[in-house]
């Protein structure tokens, strides 16, 4: 019956669709407006829960630390065990992903799962993130947000039969809205989704996000007010001298972000080894972090109360010190015992007190000096969002949107700049990328990137090209270049292994000379080659090396223990591969599959085969493929009906011979090239030619 009446619905919304036309850029923006309200409201639920799930543990209120200096010492050590023993099950059976910080998973589904979150991902992760926030995990509230839109915007996408490029666009527009409702800051939501997940300004991308983070902040300031996340004072800064400061304090807050990044993967390690089972992992991260608690309540939860004090200039230098390390740890207990949370809010503390307590010691040692401790507090937070994240543009503009201080603008970004270039001195890796890098993966953003990653040299390369031996004379080599075309050729010895290489400049002095034709041998006149390829590089980094060196082609070698020329990729080849891919693969939905590797999971077609996308003629609507009869009549087959879906989307089924053909179907046929000609002649219809084999 809910299938039924979900598919009416996407039959409303198809017919809508077809009626009006909108093109690309529409469709997207009608989305994101839709993720922006489900982001919104999202946002608020999550608020709603963690402040149900505190006012139930230690009662309601702003400041967390004044509520739970009235708790017990008992209870400050168990709050955190039992917050971990029921997040613990809840996600280790529930839904894995929904452990940790979010932002990987999120980045893991765009790149490796063509955009597909499972739908139980939201409601584990906001469930599971509120219950470890209230019960004094000391984890923020935005990496969970970010998931979470993520999550909701996803099952829109897959229910909407999306592709995995839309899917990836509305996944943007989900994490965009969260940020934004979140910290009351839509410039810096639309930027997270464009510099850390999608890596793409383009119209197409840039649009949709930016409506979807302007409607989740719409929506949220209509409940939550829209007030800045900090109240603070008016900052300034007095002179232009203190502008070095600024840039000392980003170099010591990117230390920290180097420390607080690489301890938390050690601790994540460390709980990975211990042997007791993976679900009461989160209980016994809380027994320790209930003895931090229990001297240090400023690192309960969120933190954001501690964080206005620091940026008030009411706390001291020696307890803002001591409170970077143990938020460091606490934080490390929670994320990596596999509770769940976000690292932004640690970020910002870690970055608030760092600042703060290097602002303090200024003070301290130019008591005259007009030093604000407050400023350098707000240039820490920026700061050490920046250089953990790889956002420091991000991270400028959530400091300034949740403080609304335009005027420390300056040091905010100086700051941030500073402590980005440190940390990437010691690391390559950010916090959410790094744990791509220890598993072996590579984030690689970008349509094209992605096309040119998932090919091989040695699938496009030339085998058995033409060589010279270091023994062939030069009479022999004289002819070669003669009777052909090339301007060189690659030269190898007697176990085919590379040389060097010859070309017809290295030779062409030597055209009239007598007597050397048999005293030359090519070993003599050879030049060596440093730039080669090996047959299982990608085509991306193929492409790149051709490009550094200005070369046509490259000679490629079977693997680096064994040096053997096998080949050769010319720049032509990439660039071939690369357009038909951008042309035909949104349209036939199959890839282009060449060379050796094929043989061992692809059906290779003859040489005389074609794949071609077809767009029937008008009269063959309404008929069935067993009335047209495709297969009798011209010896081709219907690999898949393309159709389109809810909102312009395109989906490929099994052909079914007794399914009408509707208006807007599109079939990819494969046949002989000349069935394929008269196919086209006799319907005077239009195909897309793809020449490529599928699997």
């Amino acid at each position: 019956m809910a299938a039924a009446k979900h598919s009416r619905i996407r039959h409303t919304l198809f017919r809508l669709v077809e009626r009006f036309e909108p093109d690309e850029t529409t469709i997207m923006v009608a989305l994101a407006a839709l993720v922006g309200v489900a982001g919104g409201f999202g946002a608020i639920l999550f608020r709603w829960m963690v402040n149900f799930f505190q006012g139930f543990v230690i009662g309601h209120g702003e400041d967390t630390v004044v509520l739970l200096m009235a708790v017990p010492w008992w209870q400050k050590l168990l709050l955190p065990v039992v917050g971990g023993a029921i997040v613990g099950p809840m996600v280790y059976f529930g839904a894995p992903e929904a452990k940790g910080h979010g932002v990987p998973e999120v980045l893991d589904a765009m790149v490796f799962k063509k955009g597909v979150i499972r739908p139980i991902v939201a409601a584990v992760k906001i469930t599971a993130s509120a219950i470890t926030i209230a019960f004094g995990g000391s984890v923020g509230r935005e990496g969970p947000i970010v998931q979470i839109g993520a999550g909701m915007a996803s099952t829109m996408g897959q229910w909407l039969k999306f592709s995995p490029q839309r899917l990836r666009t509305l996944i943007g527009c989900g994490a965009a809205a969260g940020i934004a409702a979140t910290f009351n800051a839509p410039i810096a939501g639309a930027f997270f989704a464009l510099e850390i997940l999608m890596r793409d300004f383009a119209l197409v991308t840039f649009s949709p996000i930016i409506v979807s983070s302007v409607v989740a902040t719409a929506i949220s300031r209509e409940f939550l007010g829209a007030n800045p996340s900090f109240q603070v004072p008016a900052f300034a800064m007095e002179s232009s001298l203190e502008l070095p400061f600024y840039l000392l304090v980003g170099l010591v807050v990117g230390l920290v972000a180097m420390v607080y990044v690489r301890t938390l993967y050690a601790t994540e390690d460390a709980f990975d080894r211990l042997r007791v089972p993976a679900w009461s992992k989160p209980a016994l991260g809380g027994l320790a972090l209930g003895l931090l608690l229990i001297w240090f309540p400023q690192v309960y939860g969120v933190g954001y109360s501690s964080m206005v004090r620091a940026l008030d200039g009411h706390m001291g230098l020696g307890l803002m010190a001591v409170l970077v390390v143990v938020k460091l740890a606490a934080v490390d207990l929670t994320l990596g015992s596999g509770a769940s949370g976000g690292i932004f809010a640690p970020a910002l503390y870690l970055g608030g007190m760092t600042g703060g307590a290097f602002g303090a010691a200024l003070m301290f040692i130019f008591p005259g000096a007009h030093h604000a401790v407050g400023t350098f507090a707000m240039a820490g937070m920026a700061a050490m969002v920046g250089a953990a994240t790889g956002a420091p543009l991000t991270a400028i503009l959530i400091l300034f949107e949740m403080t609304g201080q335009y005027q420390v603008i300056l040091p905010l970004m100086l700051a941030s700049i500073g402590a980005a270039l440190t940390y990437r001195s010691v690391m390559s890796d950010t916090i959410f990328t790094l744990k791509f890098a220890r598993q072996g993966k590579q984030l690689h953003f970008g349509r094209e990137s992605a096309i040119l990653r998932n090919f091989h040299v040695e699938d496009i390369m030339e085998v058995n090209p033409k060589t010279i031996g270091t023994t062939d004379g030069l009479d022999a080599i004289l002819k070669l270049f003669l009777e052909n075309q090339d301007e060189h050729y690659y030269v190898v010895d007697e176990q085919g292994r590379l040389a060097g290489m010859i070309s017809i400049h290295d030779i062409k002095d030597l055209l009239h000379a007598e007597g050397l034709g048999k005293v030359l041998i090519a070993e003599d006149i050879h030049v060596p080659v440093e730039d080669f390829v090996y047959r299982k590089d990608n085509l991306e980094d193929c492409l790149l090396k051709l490009g550094q060196h200005d070369r046509p082609d490259l000679p490629v070698l079977y693997n680096p223990h064994q040096q053997v020329l096998v080949g050769v990729i010319t720049r032509q080849a990439v660039f071939e591969i690369y357009n038909r891919e951008i042309l035909h693969q949104e349209d036939l939905g199959i890839k282009l599959v060449t060379g050796e590797a094929r043989m061992h999971d692809c059906v290779e077609l003859p040489e005389q085969y074609k794949v071609q996308l077809f767009v029937p003629p008008v009269e063959w609507e309404g008929k069935t493929l067993k009335d047209l009869g495709l297969r009798p009549r011209y010896g081709i087959s219907v690999l898949a009906v393309k159709q389109r879906t809810v909102m312009g989307g395109k989906q490929n089924r099994i052909p079914d011979p007794d399914i009408p053909l509707q208006p807007e179907d599109r079939l990819i046929i494969v046949g002989e090239t000349g069935a394929l000609e008269r196919l086209l002649r006799d319907t005077n219809a239009r195909s897309f030619a793809t020449d490529c084999e599928t699997s």
